[in-house]
Parts: structure tokens; C-alpha cells; sequence
């Protein structure tokens, strides 16, 4: 989808939005300049350059002044093709593992003892499992088709420190995600050796 159909699509669900036709949200154009100004506010606040970092899954990996994926790469003995797929991989498992993680939910960083919630433990929990081989069958830092699709709940427990402390939002779920990645691949592996 490109940008032209992604503003028809925008613009389709305001005119919606005008018409109270919304199931889930409500309008009030009257707040949209309030809501406006306290988001330039808050971009001025924080980003006085302007120079606004992109909000992706590569963010969530920079904690306390370090960039924990970076680390990790430098150590790594490959290739750049190599190290992209790692990176790909490594997105790829992190994004599908973060979801509300609930108010409860923390990692504790084995490396600095430091305590993450939301996005940012999530992200750092994922790198760390993926890089001790979590992902791989313990091949190392990657993933492996068989070993995803074997993935288990009480495994993603094990490595995001879930107890009944410590409980994680839709663990199960979240472990599914993984294996159904798992199956995905090695069927598309399939299709592919099959030929057409």
C-alpha cells in the first residue's frame, strides 16, 4: 500500500469519524488543535533540534546510553551479509514477540541489574534469548525453522523471567506467534524445493 492509498484510507475513516460512524473511537474536532499543540510540545520538549529519532524496534535495543544490539554485533565474527540477516531475524521474532507486556511484567538486565517494563524489556529480553540461541535450537545468535516452530511457552517463561511474581501478558500467545513463524518458513521452504 502506498502513501496516496494510505491517506484515502485516512481520509475515508475522518469522514467517518465526522459522521459518529466510528464503533470503537469519537471525534471531538474541537480538541484536535489542543491535542496539536501539546504534540509539538512534547517533540519540542524532548527534541529541541527537531532531529526526532525514527520509533522503531531498534530503538527499544538503545537502554541507558547503550545500544545493546551493537554491542552484541561488534563481537560477532560475520560477514555484513551475514550480520543483516541476523538483523532481519532478530526484528522479525522481536516485533512479534511485543504486545502489552502488563503493569506487572519486568526483565531485569542479567548484564547491569537494571529493570525494563513495556517495550524496552520486551525488546532486550528478545535480543538476549536470541543471542544465547533461544531462537536456533541453540545453534547461536539466529533462528532456525525447526526450532521456531517447536517453541514453547514455558520456553519464551524461561527467557522473558516470567514467574508468578513476575507474570507476562499473553504468554501463550506469544509463544504461538513464534511457532506458527516457525511453520511458515519451513513451509514456504517446501513450496519453494517443489517447484512450481
Amino acid at each position: 500500500m502506498g502513501a496516496e492509498a494510505i491517506r484515502e484510507q485516512c481520509g475515508a475513516l475522518y469522514e467517518l469519524a465526522l459522521a459518529d460512524r466510528l464503533k470503537h473511537f469519537t471525534l471531538r474536532p474541537d480538541l484536535l488543535e489542543a491535542a496539536a499543540d501539546e504534540v509539538v510540545a512534547t517533540i519540542r520538549e524532548n527534541y529541541p533540534d527537531l532531529q526526532v529519532p525514527p520509533h522503531s524496534r531498534w530503538r527499544h535495543f538503545m537502554l541507558d546510553g547503550r545500544d545493546r544490539w551493537e554491542e552484541h554485533a561488534a563481537k560477532l565474527d560475520v560477514p555484513a551479509q551475514e550480520r543483516a540477516r541476523l538483523e532481519c531475524e532478530l526484528a522479525i521474532v522481536s516485533v512479534l514477540l511485543d504486545a502489552g507486556a502488563g503493569p506487572l511484567w519486568t526483565y531485569r538486565d542479567p548484564d547491569s541489574g537494571a529493570e525494563f517494563a513495556r517495550s524496552e524489556g520486551l525488546a532486550l529480553a528478545s535480543l538476549d534469548m536470541f543471542m544465547a540461541g533461544a531462537f536456533s535450537g541453540g545453534k547461536g545468535p539466529g533462528t532456525d525453522a525447526a526450532a521456531l516452530a517447536r517453541f514453547s511457552a514455558e520456553a519464551l517463561a524461561r527467557g522473558f523471567q516470567v514467574t508468578e511474581d513476575n507474570p507476562l501478558e499473553g504468554l501463550g500467545g506469544r509463544a504461538s506467534l513464534i511457532a506458527a513463524l516457525g511453520r511458515a518458513v519451513s513451509a514456504g521452504r517446501s513450496a519453494c524445493a517443489s517447484g512450481p
